[in-house]
């Protein structure tokens, strides 16, 4: 008697097995990019931004002295008087 034995798995089979792994994939990476926050990069951007708008300009190299002095002037010992230098710094 001659009886057919299958060996292996048929195309329908394989095809059914790679569509189910593709759904699960695809809803688990929807799932991971909804679930993280998307606001880190404007963030920094802003942060950024207001840094450089509250930092005094040095417009040239006169204003680049009269920093240097006031610094040489508040920090004899390495110790900065912040109060001090916010006055001196806001008169540029």
């Amino acid at each position: 008697m001659n009886t057919f034995r299958q060996k292996g798995f048929s195309i329908i089979e394989v095809v059914i097995v790679i569509v189910i792994l593709g759904v699960i994939g695809f809803l688990g990476y929807t799932f991971y990019n909804n679930s993280h926050p998307k606001t880190t990069a404007t963030t920094s951007q802003s942060a950024t931004a207001t840094d450089v708008a509250a930092a005094p300009s040095i417009t040239s190299t006169s204003d680049l002295d009269k920093a240097q002095s006031v610094l040489d002037q508040t920090n004899p010992d390495n110790s900065p008087d912040s109060s001090q230098l916010d006055s001196e710094l806001s008169n540029f």
